[in-house]
């Protein structure tokens, strides 16, 4: 395993996609982390109390200096916005992912993010016609030369530079046409 593999199971605990008995099992069984990050690190790590009600506190304290979220994080996104913008999968489980990250702080993603949850029926599947697909597919590549052009940089844990000019921030100042255009498609 390498330090980045090591580095994504860190990021994943901290974001509760990774529960805590599973990490702490991965973690007795990683002598990678020690050879990484060294004995010291490696022995507050294992002698963290993984039952104690503030144990996410703790492991963010210990985890967030050694871990790389601008890699991490970004190489994420730009996996994502690849798969929304190909023609050749389900996107509801990469739509939902999107949306919480939208939530979370990545407000470049408000219009995939919105289009999730106006997309979503109440049973929690997608209603997507192929001219709503195509105007993901259009976000989705729209958002990956930005990020490519390195107007759009995630500098942290859902913390981003954004270098874009103010009219290519269409997500933020023309949302509401971005939403009827999408209703309009959805009929």
């Amino acid at each position: 395993m390498n330090i980045l593999d090591i580095q994504i199971q860190f990021n994943e605990v901290l974001k509760r996609k990774l529960t805590i008995e599973e990490f702490e099992q991965w973690v007795y069984i990683t002598p990678e982390i020690e050879e990484y990050f060294g004995n010291a690190f490696f022995l507050d790590l294992i002698s963290l109390d993984f039952k104690d009600n503030y144990i996410f506190l703790e492991l963010a304290r210990l985890l967030t200096p050694v871990i790389r979220f601008e890699v991490i994080e970004s190489r994420r996104i730009k996996a994502e916005l690849d798969l929304v913008a190909s023609n050749t999968h389900d996107i509801d489980k990469i739509l939902a992912s999107i949306y919480e990250d939208y939530c979370d702080g990545y407000g470049f993603l408000r219009f995939l993010g919105l289009a999730y949850a106006l997309l979503s029926g109440p049973n929690g599947v997608l209603i997507i016609n192929e001219d709503v697909r195509e105007l993901l597919r259009e976000e989705a590549r729209r958002l990956l030369g930005f990020i490519e052009a390195d107007k759009l940089r995630i500098t942290g844990l859902f913390e981003y530079d954004d270098f874009r000019n103010s009219e290519d921030r269409i997500e933020l100042t023309n949302v509401e046409s971005m939403m009827i255009k999408l209703e309009r498609d959805t009929r």
